[in-house]
């Protein structure tokens, strides 16, 4: 395995001081392919022996080993066409195959989504429940991932909205947050300006923060309220988001069964403005 499946794939319990290693090796790479443990040490704030256990925790025999892993790494950074090439060569070619192929990754992804810890579930349930409004952030894919559920959102009687801007554009949506609000940021990989600035603007606020991520010690911010993992296909492979739309509507169902009436309410509101659009002729359901 490489450096980044092991990242990825590892699931054991870490120090504090591993965790900042690891987050470190994962940001750094080609700064640790030079430095000492001694000099990596210095630069986290941890001691060497901290840099030797966390290498072994991933599997490797020691530092060097560790950045022979790096050195792949940093060689094969896998871009888009790569995933995807990566998966056309798993299915063997053939539409069945290709179908079969995702859908038994779908399947291992949703039953690994049984395994999110329960209380966690429903602590991210209740922040949704009792914020005065939601605020879903998504950029890219993920954009469409969270207008979506903004919209569900609304539909069963709550407050929601996207936030789907990047760079300068992000401050816009960001004004709009405010105390008594909530966050339900999609964030994979590694960190980056928009995650950071939204969370430090919930900060101040003192906004509950729900991060959907994937699996693994690396998260795009640490801050967050509740974390919740959901796998997006093979780790090489290209990025599939069916898991975390079945995160996400397993949310609204749970969030619509905590005010069942007000979800009735606003859905027989939506019938008859649907009715008032289109008639009767069309037989619209919800």
């Amino acid at each position: 395995m490489s450096f980044s499946q092991r990242i990825a794939a590892y699931d054991q319990k870490l120090t504090p001081a591993e965790r900042r290693v690891m987050e470190y090796l994962a940001l750094n790479r080609e700064t640790a392919l030079l430095a000492s443990a001694a000099d990596m040490a210095r630069q986290i704030g941890t001691s060497d022996a901290t840099i030797i256990r966390t290498a072994r925790k991933l599997g490797f025999s020691g530092l060097e080993e560790l950045r022979r892993g790096l050195a792949g790494d940093l060689r094969r950074d896998l871009t888009l066409t790569e995933r995807f090439e990566n998966d056309l060569r798993e299915t063997g070619g053939g539409v069945s195959n290709a179908v079969t192929q995702t859908v038994e990754t779908l399947l291992a992804t949703l039953d690994a989504m049984l395994g999110i810890p329960s209380d966690d579930l429903e602590r991210a349930v209740e922040i949704l429940a009792l914020a005065q409004r939601v605020h879903i952030f998504g950029i890219g894919p993920s954009g469409h991932l969270a207008s979506y559920f903004a919209a569900q959102m609304t539909r069963l009687g709550g407050e929601a909205r996207p936030l789907r801007q990047t760079g300068l554009q992000l401050a816009d949506d960001l004004i709009g947050v405010r105390e008594g609000d909530s966050v339900l940021a999609l964030a994979y990989d590694r960190p980056y300006r928009e995650i950071t600035a939204l969370i430090d603007h919930a900060l101040v606020l003192e906004v509950p923060v729900i991060l959907v991520t994937s699996p693994g010690p690396i998260l795009p911010d640490y801050r967050a309220d509740i974390v919740l993992r959901v796998a997006r296909g093979r780790a090489d492979g290209f990025g599939l988001h069916a898991g975390t739309l079945a995160l996400l509507e397993a949310l609204l169902t749970a969030f619509a069964s905590i005010h069942p009436d007000k979800a009735r309410e606003t859905l027989d509101a939506l019938n008859v403005a649907r009715k008032a659009v289109s008639g009767d002729g069309l037989g619209l359901k919800i």
